[in-house]
């Protein structure tokens, strides 16, 4: 129980970093006062364009990835620290429990745990996303692909393919807003190789 506990807690701090809300500050930019007001690599990138965009990306699915192969390394329990990253990612408790959509920390998770159904998930949120330019669609299609493409190609434990099938309800979840906005045919669009 207390590989378990360390397991998650190790995920949780890591997905607590804000890294996307950091580089908007050091820039003059508050992220949750300016466009989505959320403090996630998407709104970094609305506001300074791509490259911080790519940077904040790369720096939050780390958030995913290093505490999923640390926790294998100690303990064996990387699914734990994959939902403890995603979950401090999302509810972050030094933001009122308001983070980022966690979109960035699945995938550095979905890399660490799923390859191949990740590069499935990937091939569909690019095809969304250069359909629409609209990322919550295209988000929440990654996240319903990743449960769906480990169960087809048997990739990962039993326990990987619950954790995201989980993910995919909390990020689901995470986007409501966005899904009100889809449906009233008003979610913008963000082409993120323009400022």
């Amino acid at each position: 129980m207390i590989a378990y506990f360390i397991s998650f807690a190790i995920g949780f701090m890591f997905g607590t970093i804000p890294f996307s809300y950091m580089i908007g500050l050091l820039r003059g930019i508050d992220l949750r006062k300016t466009g989505s007001g959320n403090i996630g690599a998407t709104n970094l990138g609305r506001n300074l364009g791509l490259p911080f965009f790519i940077v904040g990306f790369i720096l939050d699915s780390l958030k995913g990835i290093v505490p999923v192969l640390l926790s294998n390394a100690l303990f064996d329990f990387g699914t734990l620290a994959g939902a403890g990253a995603i979950l401090g990612h999302i509810f972050n408790p030094f933001f009122s429990f308001r983070g980022g959509k966690g979109i960035a920390t699945t995938i550095g998770v979905a890399i660490a745990l799923a390859t191949k159904s990740f590069a499935i998930s990937l091939a569909i949120w690019l095809l969304i996303y250069l359909s629409t330019f609209i990322v919550s669609l295209a988000s929440i299609c990654f996240a319903i692909c990743m449960p769906l493409s480990t169960i087809l190609l048997n990739e990962g434990s039993q326990w990987d393919r619950i954790l995201f099938l989980l993910i995919a309800i909390v990020v689901v979840y995470a986007h409501r807003s966005n899904i009100k906005r889809l449906l009233q045919r008003n979610e913008p669009r963000t082409v993120l190789w323009r400022k």
